[in-house]
């Protein structure tokens, strides 16, 4: 009986599919002795876990059987309408409990509305850079990712106007923009109420969706709020995805949707053909934060964590990187994204780094027309203090041994 070679039976999707950038930094985190600035992950030392290891043993004693059943697959409705009430409190948008959907982390999210708005050749307009993760979802659905840059104020939204224009023109249609509004994965950017206003402007005019992923929106370290596309958005165009991974716990994989009431049924009934339902225990560990106001007391304990890790990073930059190097300033988040001299590449940085142990992701990788070339991106949120206080001297020199080099 000859082999079975399953490779040929895969699906055109699949075999258009390539390896995640996601799976490399997984594999870098994994090294011993690695002195990580790649991974965009939380910093387990700001978990809730005492809080959640009490509310676990209260559920199981007064709630085991809802919480380890099968739940609804739009989210469990008092889960729904605290976050509701959340949306209006913190995002200022008014939204209705049966205007959610909890899903399996907000990567769910996006893959539901891709699935949802998405048909082969129909062109998603995302950032240069741009999260990576993202842009593989829209790929895997047969969209095509079009890239608009940023500049110190988000996505250029005048040069979105002219890319709209020519892509119409030539008969292409585009269905959505993705953008992170607040503190931009990877550049650490938050998008001006000016281009948010803009932007939902140019969608009303040329009729696309706004993807809104807003996973870090809680952990601004200073300066004003802004409002949501989600809360300025008056027409529902805006599909806005929220994370609880990054203030709550990535391992529980509890986030929500928010969008119009035909956009969330449409999800529903995707996310039920998917996966049924998202965590119950997970979800009820949740509500029970947000009630007692754990949560919010856990968000106000991680900005501080995370200023101190941000201003610590940045600080080292400032005294060992040379000046023909920027970088970004985040007044939020996780990351800073640095561009190298035009001639000088991350990739050969990269490789110089990593023979000293230390990891980041190098920019090409969030540049979906192939630039990005002399450009990486560190990110403070995972590191300890002393991984940073030794790795940002030891990048600063190898930078500038390359400049020298190229002298």
């Amino acid at each position: 009986m000859a082999p079975h070679k399953p490779g040929e039976l895969f699906s055109v999707n699949a075999r258009t599919l390539k390896p995640s950038a996601i799976e490399a930094i997984h594999k870098l985190l994994e090294e011993p002795g690695m002195r990580s600035l790649a991974g965009a992950w939380p910093d387990p030392l700001v978990f809730p876990t005492a809080e959640i290891s009490k509310i676990v043993v209260e559920l199981l004693e007064s709630l085991g059987d809802s919480a380890l059943q099968y739940g609804s697959t739009r989210g469990h409705p008092a889960l729904r309408r605290a976050l509701a009430d959340l949306a209006e409190s913190q995002l200022g948008a008014r939204i209705t409990a049966d205007q959610i959907l909890v899903t399996s982390g907000s990567a769910q999210g996006l893959d539901l509305a891709c699935r949802l708005f998405i048909d082969p050749g129909d062109v998603v307009l995302v950032g240069l850079p741009s999260y990576f993760g993202a842009t593989a979802t829209i790929a895997s659905q047969g969209g095509i990712n079009f890239g608009i840059p940023l500049d110190g104020q988000g996505i250029r939204t005048d040069l979105m106007e002219d890319a709209l224009r020519t892509l119409h023109r030539d008969g292409s249609r585009v269905k959505a923009v993705y953008v992170i509004p607040n503190f931009q994965n990877p550049s650490g950017i938050t998008m001006s109420l000016e281009r948010r206003r803009e932007l939902l402007d140019l969608a009303d005019r040329f009729q696309f969706m706004i993807f809104e992923d807003d996973p870090y929106g809680e952990l601004r370290f200073e300066g004003k709020h802004l409002p949501s596309l989600a809360a300025l958005d008056r027409s529902g165009c805006v599909v806005h995805f929220h994370s609880t991974s990054k203030t709550f716990s990535p391992g529980m994989r509890v986030a929500w949707v928010a969008a119009q009431s035909e956009v969330i049924d449409q999800m529903e009934r995707f996310k039920q053909a998917s996966d049924i339902s998202t965590n119950s225990l997970a979800q009820l560990i949740l509500l029970e934060l947000i009630q007692s106001q754990k949560l919010q007391e856990g968000i106000d304990r991680n900005r501080a964590h995370y200023r101190r890790k941000r201003d610590l990073m940045l600080g080292l930059m400032g005294e060992h990187f040379p000046d023909e190097v920027d970088w970004t300033r985040p007044s939020g988040g996780f990351f800073t994204f640095v561009t190298l001299p035009a001639q000088m590449s991350g990739d050969d940085l990269l490789l110089d780094a990593l023979e000293e142990r230390i990891a980041f992701v190098s920019g090409s990788a969030f540049f979906v027309d192939g630039g990005g070339l002399n450009t990486f991106r560190l990110s403070f949120s995972q590191a300890e203090g002393a991984d940073i206080e030794a790795a940002i001297p030891c990048l600063g020199a190898l930078i500038k041994k390359r400049l020298a080099d190229r002298n």
